[in-house]
């Protein structure tokens, strides 16, 4: 087999011609397309590839074993719910002993400040 693709490609090595004949440079406009689609054209263009993408996702999410994979790799992700206006749902802090303990860091006041000139 190895030696088969080695002779296809020495046989196209030696048909191929050596040189592309005369070479003559033209500068390339780059600011102007060849074609231009008009709108109507390109908006066909986004429908057709957004109609064909939802048809895969579709018959993606209703295959059963595609289901079945993803449900045993899936990963876990839980998103944090947004705050709601209104009272709290939680017991009110005061009404837990632990809260009325006093903490043993008692700040103190400067008895004098440096005044800067």
């Amino acid at each position: 087999m190895r030696n088969l693709v080695l002779a296809a490609v020495v046989t196209a090595g030696v048909a191929a011609p050596a040189t592309a004949g005369d070479v003559e440079w033209k500068p390339i406009d780059t600011k102007k397309l060849l074609v231009q689609p008009s709108k109507t054209a390109a908006a066909l263009t986004a429908a057709t590839i957004d109609m064909a993408g939802k048809t895969a996702a579709q018959a993606a999410e209703g295959n059963g074993y595609v289901k079945t994979i993803n449900n045993i790799f899936k990963i876990k992700r839980s998103f944090p719910t947004p705050t709601q206006a209104g009272p709290s749902a939680l017991p009110a802090p005061g009404i837990f002993k632990s809260t009325g303990y006093g903490s043993a860091i008692k700040p103190v006041m400067p008895s004098s400040q440096p005044v800067r000139r």
